[in-house]
């Protein structure tokens, strides 16, 4: 079969490898779409997550190994003991691999499993055309809701997962900082937790019209100072709920000069280097700070709400590529115009 297979910084290399096959407790599934996730584009430009030397803490696996983790398909082989599901099933998945016997496995966050791993960086991912993943990680494709969509459910959920965490938000002010795939999610989490008004703070105007079709406020950081902004849009009393989706010192520490005392603030960008913290105006308000890692049941929601009609995955879907243009109309592509994309999909199966 074909595959995207990473090797090491931008060397993502499409090869005909070996088709897997579903272990017990597994499934097999035909990719049809799949789609490049920050993560991704991470692992192609660093910093990089794939273990190069030393084995995954889980799958004890090493480079290269092929990536991608947000993707549909359909199911065409069952593993032993699997029950419940059928080939030909439409399907997404959550792509975390879990151990199953930690504490945090067996409270059911095993989105915090003391060995966490990922398809696409920890064993083979959905950048193929087969993928093999946990019967319990599956998720329905609900009628209504097409292939092309589901793929987007992934990124989707980390939202709504991320607001699950901060508790009743019902009628307080939000403010997102940050307008990708992940801060939209955060947006779209919040609008259907019942939050009251959201603001969503970027660079340039690319989700200005998303935004505000959603019934959310928009403003450039780049041309208006977000603080005095914040300030004048709450009439002074500051947001309720920030989330800081960027991963940057300096828009976490917007993050914490934006929130009123008592605040919630949720952490959901991934940095590169670390942060210096202003903790004495954090805790000098008991502003209190939440971190959240991807998902655990969310995508059903993300489903859900496709199939409502409250969110439309075309608004999402900014570009399309195949594998074979994965590396040049992809990576490359969103190297030079990360900005105005938010969710870049690969078709891979369907036609």
């Amino acid at each position: 079969m074909k595959a995207a297979v990473w090797h090491g910084y931008k060397d993502i290399r499409i090869e005909e490898v070996k088709e897997p096959s579903p272990k017990p407790g597994q499934v097999k599934i035909k990719v049809d779409w799949a789609g490049i996730c920050g993560t991704d584009r991470h692992e192609y430009e660093g910093p990089n997550f794939i273990p190069v030397k030393k084995p995954h803490r889980l799958t004890g696996r090493v480079a290269p190994l092929t990536i991608g983790h947000e993707f549909s398909g359909e199911i065409v082989e069952l593993g032993e003991g699997v029950e419940g599901w059928n080939v030909g099933d439409k399907v997404t998945a959550n792509g975390s691999l879990t151990c199953g016997v930690c504490e945090a496995c067996r409270s059911g966050r095993y989105n915090i499993c003391q060995k966490l791993g990922f398809l696409g960086v920890g064993d083979d991912g959905a950048f193929a055309d087969y993928v093999v993943v946990e019967a319990a990680k599956l998720f329905a494709i609900p009628e209504g809701v097409s292939q092309r969509h589901a793929a987007v459910a992934e990124p989707l959920a980390c939202g709504i997962h991320a607001t699950n965490l901060l508790g009743d938000i019902k009628g307080k002010d939000v403010v997102v900082i940050g307008p990708g795939i992940i801060g939209l999610s955060a947006f779209l989490g919040a609008k259907y937790a019942g939050a009251g008004r959201i603001l969503v703070s970027g660079i340039g105007d690319y989700r200005k019209e998303l935004i505000e079709k959603y019934g959310g406020t928009y403003v450039d950081a780049s041309k208006t100072d977000l603080e005095s902004f914040v300030q004048q849009w709450s009439d002074g009393r500051l947001a309720d709920v920030v989330y800081e989706c960027i991963g940057a010192e300096q828009t976490l520490d917007q993050a914490i000069r934006i929130s009123k005392p008592g605040a919630k603030l949720m952490i959901m960008g991934v940095f590169g280097k670390k942060p210096v913290i202003d903790m004495n105006t954090l805790q000098e308000a008991e502003r209190v700070l939440y971190t959240s890692q991807a998902h655990v049941n969310e995508i059903a929601t993300a489903l859900e709400y496709m199939k409502e009609g409250k969110i439309n995955a075309d608004e999402l879907i900014t570009r399309e590529v195949t594998l074979d243009t994965l590396v040049d109309d992809g990576f490359e592509y969103l190297i030079q115009h990360g900005p105005e994309n938010i969710k870049v999909l690969i078709r891979i199966g369907e036609k």
